[in-house]
């Protein structure tokens, strides 16, 4: 993105660019490819108050003992809880379902792994750190993470997500306050380019010890960094939204200095009382998603994100406490803006979510085919998104055979009657 543009999208938003902010743009390439987003809903999201309803069933949901008809936007049924059907409303066109993935455990920690590398076993890269670190390893804030699983498999680490100050802090070092900075940008700026000058001076020489050289070249690499970090100055708001995690992702994706976020919002943990848990936690869920949305079309980037919601399991049936335990079956959603392959669902479950194979070449329930697993959705994300790797150390282990091909408008699976 060329430094006119970029505030031409800036300015288009509302931002308002400090003076000081104007500096000399980093020499070090900005990112402009896609924005991957994972949103984990922590603590295993029920896919009959979600996806995947059954209003027929009162031992699964109370909304089928009111006799409350599943909704419908498009080809989605979603279930009449919280505000699903604004949301669904609003997003089904840039929307692929995929019900009955199937975690592999109902245990909290391995389920969010499974669900964030593709593998229950661990020493998997997070998708957010594959995708990183094949798209931006030099970014200063390649990867973002705001929850959910973190741990690197060695490839890059996650960059927690800072609040506000901090975020202003990192970006803007030498700002006191919006108007006033700690010394005069004009002497800073002359002290960094006479350092800059000097180390390039010491690169050139040719006498360094393999040693200093590379400290050298790491000073260097950390001042394209710091000029980087110097773009989200020019588009970092007075304020931020309510979501402000999400805001500083978005802002920081904006100025090319990430290419994915991990974000997390929970409430999902449902042992009892499960409608009520719903009604404060899926609005959260919606809430969050559409900000998302609206916010990267205001910033002019809705068109680089695809936005994954997730959990680690789904849940039972009702208990005997009015809530729901844990259970290995559950549903994920993609959503990318004017998707081509939006609009549909593909995958099953059984009545009462059962695990159903699926043909990875029609998409349809067929007793030959294969359940659908955590492995198999980030194989088809990991082609999607380009980022496969030959490192055997992070092969997911999907036969040819059983790569579901999930992108294609032409496969779905639709709804059983339940």
């Amino acid at each position: 993105m060329q430094r006119r543009e970029f505030l031409r999208i800036a300015a288009s938003a509302g931002v308002v660019i400090p003076s000081w902010a104007l500096i000399p743009e980093a020499q070090a390439q900005t990112y402009t490819g896609r924005l991957l987003i994972n949103i984990h809903a922590d603590g295993g999201l029920d896919q009959s108050s979600w996806t995947d309803p059954r209003e027929s069933d009162r031992t699964i949901n109370n909304y089928a003992a009111a006799g409350t008809p599943a909704g419908v936007a498009g080809n989605i049924r979603f279930a009449p809880m919280a505000n699903n059907a604004a949301f669904f409303g609003a997003h089904f066109r840039n929307m692929l379902v995929i019900n009955g993935v199937h975690s592999e455990t109902n245990d909290h920690g391995a389920g969010a792994r499974a669900h964030a590398t593709g593998r229950l076993d661990m020493g998997y890269p997070n998708i957010s750190e594959l995708h990183a670190a094949t798209h931006g390893k030099s970014l200063p804030l390649a990867w973002l993470n705001g929850g959910g699983f973190r741990t690197s498999a060695g490839l890059m680490p996650a960059t927690p997500v800072p609040d506000a100050n901090g975020f202003r802090a990192l970006s803007q070092p030498n700002a006191a306050s919006a108007t006033n900075d700690f010394m005069k940008q004009a002497d800073l700026s002359r002290a960094q380019a006479a350092r800059a000058e000097r180390m390039k001076a010491l690169m050139a020489k040719g006498d360094l010890l393999p040693r200093s050289k590379t400290s050298v070249q790491e000073f260097i690499d950390a001042a394209d960094s710091r000029a980087l970090l110097a773009r989200v100055a020019q588009v970092t708001p007075a304020t931020f939204d309510q979501f402000t995690q999400a805001h500083i992702a978005l802002i920081a994706g904006l100025a090319g200095l990430t290419t994915t976020v991990q974000l997390s919002t929970g409430g999902f943990d449902t042992h009892s009382n499960h409608d009520n848990g719903m009604a404060n936690a899926l609005p959260r869920l919606t809430n969050l998603v559409d900000y998302i949305w609206q916010k990267s079309a205001e910033l002019g980037i809705a068109n680089r994100v695809l936005l994954r919601v997730y959990s680690e399991f789904g849940r039972t049936p009702l208990n005997t406490g009015n809530g729901k335990d844990h259970h290995e079956v559950g549903s994920q959603i993609l959503m990318e803006a004017n998707a081509p392959w939006g609009n549909r669902v593909f995958g099953m479950s059984g009545p009462r979510h059962q695990a159903v194979k699926i043909s990875p070449t029609t998409g349809k329930e067929d007793a030959a085919g294969f359940v659908i697993r955590p492995r198999h959705v980030h194989a088809a994300l990991r082609r999607y998104l380009n980022i496969e790797t030959t490192d055997p150390r992070f092969d997911l282990k999907v036969p040819a055979g059983e790569m579901f091909d999930f992108f294609n408008p032409a496969l779905s699976t639709g709804y059983a009657t339940m």
